[in-house]
């Protein structure tokens, strides 16, 4: 997305809102959904992607905020939530520029954090790249204390390359006998419109790269020929999905929707609606940056994080839901997830 615009308005990349999903379970507070939502420390909670808590029944979580010292100086925080909508930090895993992060265990009971890191100023351009880190368990990411960390080089653009989202994970045993595929966004040139890349790490040290061809031209025919940029994966009803945030018209944050694609065998594109949730959240105009979390067990949860950009309820938005025990492959039965209650625009 256009940093520049981000930096300014002090929040990354998107205004959240009312945004996805409007029927969840109703948390210790009588709530499904929360609008505007920080930590106990007042830190908003940009860009929450959240795994399950492997000590206890809650989670684990990762997010942004502004610090207010520059254009391009975000801090990324750890966090643990009981019922997804409250958040206390636990930890600051970079002070200095760290955005957009993602987490994901490792099946030996370790963690990958993937996140977007501004590294220098160009005559008033912020620069930033992927940064991964390994955690070898929980204790040591709570502490901040990573095995081992890689500054992905440039390999599509010279300007921007972020917003990370894991693919795919091969895991080996360590970082350095695996193989981790990453999805992120780069600046396509200096008209300031982001597409999406894909590349994969070996062993923690080669990195190669590519542009994603397939998912940008599935999003023009969409209707979204501006900016790509964050993208959640899920399953729902036996099949891949992607919620992706896309644009419609260059250098406009008003145009900002989050889009669903199946990304089965015949992969396409449906604009999502946003929405309220509880009966006094009002609808998000623009909304962006989203991450989707679907719980096994028992009837299972769906989980949506997003930022709305305008509107009484800009800021993060969080949403939660019991997730049907069938509810059906149709891409409008898994829009329907998302509570189609606003038009798309």
């Amino acid at each position: 997305m256009a940093r520049l615009r981000l930096l300014a308005a002090g929040v990354v990349v998107l205004t959240v809102v009312a945004l996805l999903v409007v029927l969840l379970p109703r948390g210790s507070d009588d709530r499904r959904t929360r609008t505007s939502a920080t930590d106990q420390h007042g830190h908003q909670l940009t860009a929450l992607s959240v795994v399950p808590d492997p000590d206890g029944d809650g989670w684990l979580g990762v997010y942004h905020w502004p610090t207010g010292k520059g254009p391009a100086d975000f801090a990324v925080g750890l966090a643990t939530s009981k019922d997804l909508l409250h958040w206390d930090n636990v930890a600051e895993l970079d002070a200095d520029g760290g955005n957009m992060p993602v987490l994901q265990r490792t099946p030996d009971g370790g963690y990958l954090l993937a996140y977007e890191d501004y590294v220098r100023v160009v005559e008033g351009n912020a620069i930033s790249r992927i940064r991964v880190r390994a955690y070898a368990d929980r204790a040591r990411l709570l502490a901040n204390t990573w095995s081992t960390q890689r500054e992905l080089p440039a390999t599509l653009s010279d300007n921007n390359e972020g917003t990370p989202s894991f693919a795919r994970v091969d895991w080996n045993g360590s970082p350095g006998a695996s193989a981790i595929t990453l999805r992120f966004h780069y600046n396509a040139g200096a008209d300031g419109i982001d597409r999406q890349g894909i590349g994969t790490l070996r062993n923690f040290r080669d990195w190669t790269a590519e542009p994603d061809r397939a998912l940008d031209e599935t999003l023009n025919a969409a209707g979204f020929p501006a900016s790509h940029g964050r993208r959640s994966t899920f399953r729902a009803g036996g099949r891949p999905w992607m919620l992706i945030e896309a644009q419609r018209r260059p250098h406009d944050f008003s145009s900002w929707r989050l889009v669903l694609l199946d990304r089965g065998r015949a992969p396409r594109a449906d604009p999502v609606s946003v929405c309220g949730g509880d009966d006094d959240v009002p609808s998000a105009p623009s909304v962006g940056v989203p991450g989707v979390e679907v719980a096994s067990g028992g009837s299972g949860t769906l989980f949506l994080s997003a930022f709305v950009f305008d509107g009484p309820a800009a800021g993060t938005f969080l949403a939660r839901r019991p997730m049907p025990a069938d509810p059906g492959a149709e891409p409008q039965r898994i829009a329907r997830l998302f509570a189609r209650c606003a038009p798309a625009g």
